[in-house]
Order: C-alpha cells, then sequence, then structure tokens
C-alpha cells in the first residue's frame, strides 16, 4: 500500500516540469498523435450488452464480476447483477467508494479485491466512482507500483489480473468512462491535496450509457457535472492540442450542453431526451480532452475545490471564465466558439467579440444557478478573509497541478495571485 508519508507526484518534479514545459505549442502533436478510446454502447439495450461483450471472452470459471459503486449508487447494483444472468458470473457488489477517491478508500477495495479474484470490474457512478477503480486495478495488479508514479508514457502492464474495466457514468459531465485519467485524494497532505494518475491502459473497456442510470440525478448535481461537460469541450479546444478529430468531439458538445442540459436541469427524469444527449456531451467531451488537454481552468479548480471543498464542476464552470480570456493573449481559437453562443464575429473588432463570448458564456451560468465568482458562493460560504488567507496555498496546489503542466500560456505565482484575485469578485481578466 502507499507509504503514509507525504510524497510527490512525479509530475511535481522540478526537472520533469521543465521538460514538459517545452511541450506547451501544437508541434508534438505532429509528431506522435493518437485517438484512444474504448467501447461505447448507449440506448435502452446499451446494459444488456455487457453480457454479450464478455461471454467469448471469458472462460466460465472466469467469471467473477465485482460491481464497485459508493453508497448512492449502490442502489443501482441490482439491476446490474440482473442484466448478468446470462453470463453465469460470480458477482459482488463493494459500496466502499469515498468521495474524490482518497488513498484509503483504494487500499480498502483492493483488499476486497485480494479475497475475491474478480475478472471484471464494472464501476457504477460518477467520477469518483469509476477513477477509484482504475486506482484499485492499478494496486490490485501492480502492488509495488506507486500511484505517486503512475505516467502516461510508460505500458503498465496491466489486464492480468482484471481482464475488463467496464464503466457506466451515473452523473453526465466527468467523462471518465472514456478517459486514460484519475483524479485521487492525497490525504497524505495537509490539506489534502488532488492526485493525477494517468495511463492509457486505464480507459476503460466497455463504457454504458443508459438513461436508467442518470434520469433521477439532482438538480445541482445536473447542473454541476454539466458545467464540467461544458469546460471540458470549451478548454480543450482553446488548448494549443486540438485536431480535426477533437475539435469536432468538443464543438458538438458545446452545441449539446448549450441545448440540452438547461432542459436536463429543469425537467430532470421527465425529460430522457434531454438526459441522453447530455450522457452523450460528457462522454463526446471526455473523447475531446482525453484526446489532446484538459483546459488550465482544471489545474485553478483542483485546488480552490478541494481546499474550500467546493463541487468540481461548479468550481470549473467557473473558472473557465477567467481562463478564455487569459488564453486570449496567445491564441485566437476562441473565436470558432462564438457561432455556438449565436454571436456574430464577422467584422467585429477581437475585444469587443471577446467581451461578448464571454458574456454569453456568463450568461449561460446564470441561467443555471451556476458560479461567477467566490464572493458569490453560498455552499459553503468562503469569508473573503478564509480566502486570501489561503491565497498561497491556492496557488501553491495550482503550480503543483498536473494540468498547470501544459497550459500554453507561461504561469508564475504573481499571475495566479492576480487570477486568483480577479476571482473573487468577478473582475474581467485584463493581462
Amino acid at each position: 500500500m502507499e507509504d503514509k508519508t507525504e510524497q510527490r507526484a512525479w509530475y511535481e518534479n522540478e526537472i520533469v516540469r521543465d521538460l514538459i514545459s517545452g511541450l506547451k505549442g501544437r508541434a508534438p502533436m505532429g509528431l506522435n498523435a493518437a485517438f484512444r478510446t474504448g467501447n461505447i454502447f448507449y440506448g435502452h439495450s446499451s446494459l444488456n450488452q455487457i453480457s454479450s461483450f464478455l461471454e467469448p471472452k471469458l472462460e466460465k470459471e472466469e467469471r467473477r464480476v465485482l460491481i464497485i459503486t459508493d453508497d448512492f449508487t449502490e442502489k443501482f447494483a441490482s439491476k446490474i447483477i440482473k442484466s448478468l444472468e446470462t453470463l453465469n458470473a460470480e458477482s459482488r457488489v463493494w459500496a466502499g467508494v469515498e468521495p474524490e477517491g482518497p488513498l484509503n478508500a483504494i487500499e480498502a477495495g483492493v483488499k476486497i479485491c485480494i479475497e475475491f479474484k474478480p475478472t471484471v470490474f464494472i464501476a457504477v457512478g460518477g467520477g469518483s466512482v469509476i477513477d477509484t477503480a482504475k486506482a484499485i486495478m492499478v494496486k490490485f495488479e501492480k502492488p509495488e507500483t506507486s500511484l505517486y508514479r503512475v505516467i502516461p508514457f510508460e505500458n503498465l502492464g496491466l489486464r492480468k489480473k482484471v481482464k475488463f474495466l467496464i464503466a457506466i457514468p451515473t452523473t453526465s459531465g466527468t467523462g471518465s468512462e472514456v478517459t486514460y485519467s484519475a483524479m485521487l485524494t492525497d490525504i497524505n497532505r495537509d490539506p489534502p491535496q488532488k492526485l493525477t494518475i494517468a495511463n492509457p491502459e486505464l480507459i476503460p473497456d466497455l463504457a454504458i450509457l443508459h438513461t436508467d442510470f442518470v434520469k433521477d440525478l439532482p438538480p445541482f448535481l445536473t447542473m454541476a457535472t454539466g458545467l464540467d461537460a461544458l469546460a471540458h469541450s470549451i478548454g480543450s479546444y482553446i488548448s494549443t492540442w486540438g485536431s480535426p478529430l477533437t475539435d469536432s468531439l468538443n464543438i458538438y458538445a458545446i452545441k449539446e450542453v448549450l441545448k440540452y442540459l438547461p432542459r436536463a436541469y429543469k425537467y430532470g427524469g421527465k425529460d430522457l431526451e434531454a438526459r441522453s444527449h447530455m450522457q452523450l456531451a460528457a462522454t463526446m467531451a471526455g473523447l475531446g480532452f482525453n484526446n489532446s488537454r484538459v483546459g488550465f481552468d482544471h489545474a485553478l479548480a483542483h485546488s480552490f475545490g478541494k481546499i474550500f471543498m467546493v463541487h468540481h464542476g461548479l468550481s470549473v464552470g467557473m473558472f473557465v471564465l477567467y481562463t478564455i480570456p487569459f488564453l486570449a493573449k496567445v491564441s485566437d481559437r476562441w473565436k470558432d466558439l462564438c457561432f455556438l453562443f449565436n454571436i456574430e464575429s464577422k467584422g467585429q473588432n477581437d475585444k469587443v467579440l471577446l467581451s461578448e463570448f464571454i458574456l454569453a458564456v456568463k450568461n449561460f451560468i446564470i441561467s443555471l444557478d451556476g458560479l461567477l465568482c467566490v464572493k458569490n458562493l453560498k455552499n459553503p460560504v468562503v469569508s473573503k478573509e478564509e480566502y486570501f488567507k489561503n491565497l498561497d496555498l491556492l496557488i501553491k496546489y495550482t503550480e503543483l497541478d498536473a494540468v498547470s503542466l501544459l497550459s500554453p500560456r507561461h504561469l508564475n505565482k504573481e499571475i495566479l495571485e492576480k487570477i486568483f484575485e480577479y476571482a473573487w469578485d468577478g473582475k474581467d481578466i485584463d493581462f
């Protein structure tokens, strides 16, 4: 298991950070690019496809399925077990996932695996559940591997014990069902800090998108996870690592979010069309950023959300308002997105156009009761004194975040300090 003393993730190493800083431009994508994805089944019969997918690939004596959930999504386990009846598999449910994947919960999951010896993981839940399942798979298969050293550039050698990882998302936003990254919590830091693991072998082999698993998602989680999908697509698109493949996914995901998130938020399970489209939007956004890179807004949100215990989707929805103008100094790709917000860009002054674009994104977030600045946060309430008292820690955790490594624009303490200061009361980025 992981050493309980404070450790540093591989991306926190100064030499590594200096080397990776050279990858900020588009050039590396031209040298070696790949589009990675697992299988994706969606629609009313998608759940029944799991047995059809597994049956020819596993001998009868190998069919041991561990269904991984949290205490909220455990209610879906019986439905999944019933769908596996034709597979004649031995199934067990482990509902020990905790929010944001603390390392101690991962250890508990590994202990279950050592006893049960599953060959299939079915992760049913939001990003925390799916990401925890990815981490458990690493530690079960490779107990000697430190989660602080799981990097995208090496062969982990998974799928020896757990042959298949299946993800069934119960939210529409994280995209973890199609990505090779997992966001965990390093509880050995004080306060706890986000820990990113990333490797292509962590991409689920199969993603199931079925509206039964999202139709009753509460309005707040509908809004917050939907804004996460929006931030994924906008942040990925305006980065400098886009490609025709990822650009098309990101643009269409934004289009879907703008049309269907308001409906899903307002009508919930009464509008299954909106639920279905939001599932696909979140998955497309996941494919988009997984095969390019996620936006710098995520580094800011990882730091802010973890220190003040604010929902990730609510946080990135806010910070994307600050990263769009910040990155506009080095890239004009944001212009390509104006038409999605019904903004006429032809003949417009860039400064005016950028203001209109940011205002349109703000208005969309406002329409969903989202967050524009820290000062207006209601749950939890963060006082000005508390916020600025933690400013140095916010900056430190953002600097050390894996996402900051590939910001298209140079970052330093002074710049991060200004961004966080502006985010307090919603001041427009002007630097």
